[in-house]
């Protein structure tokens, strides 16, 4: 199926003129406007057309303003949490569920969700730990003067220092 509104434009204009229906349908996300909302207002088929154009939108936009959307979410997030604190305290659990649901938004807005990038700290652990068991076993054929101490209950050891609960990667 064709696009009516594309009649006699070439390639390059509608691709212009879907890219700045995009850009404005970011614009209207930031205003806070529900993607129904925007699909009635700029003629996308259906919510998630609207979606999937804010998706698009936003893989195309720098980082910086990436992270300058992300803080105006976590800003309207705040709000939200915060005007639910007198419920919260006294125990009301739809409110309590809220906070939930606002926490679990803040999570996936800032990637806590997602798989950490492996670093090869326990590769490298497990190549050390190899290199002195072997050192241990030549220092005892010849004279055996090597502390007995595990790397673990050595001061410093590498595998205390950057288990996944100290290290910045960690959550």
């Amino acid at each position: 199926m064709t696009n009516p509104n594309a009649k006699g434009k070439t390639r390059a204009q509608i691709t212009k003129d879907a890219r700045e229906r995009e850009e404005r349908a970011l614009d209207l996300v930031a205003l806070r406007w529900s993607y129904e909302r925007i699909a009635r207002e700029l003629g996308y088929a259906h919510r998630r057309s609207a979606k999937a154009a804010v998706d698009r939108a936003l893989a195309r936009i720098p980082m910086d303003a990436a992270k300058r959307l992300r803080e105006v979410e976590a800003h309207a997030l705040d709000i939200a949490q915060r005007s639910l604190a007198d419920k919260i305290v006294s125990g009301h659990l739809g409110a309590i569920d809220r906070l939930i649901r606002i926490m679990d938004h803040r999570a996936k807005l800032f990637g806590l969700y997602e798989p950490q990038p492996d670093t090869g700290v326990a590769e490298i652990a497990a190549v050390l730990g190899a290199w002195l068991g072997r050192i241990r076993e030549e220092d005892e054929a010849l004279d055996g003067d090597l502390p007995d101490q595990e790397p673990e209950a050595l001061p410093g050891a590498l595998g205390a220092e950057n288990s996944p609960e100290t290290s910045a990667g960690g959550v």
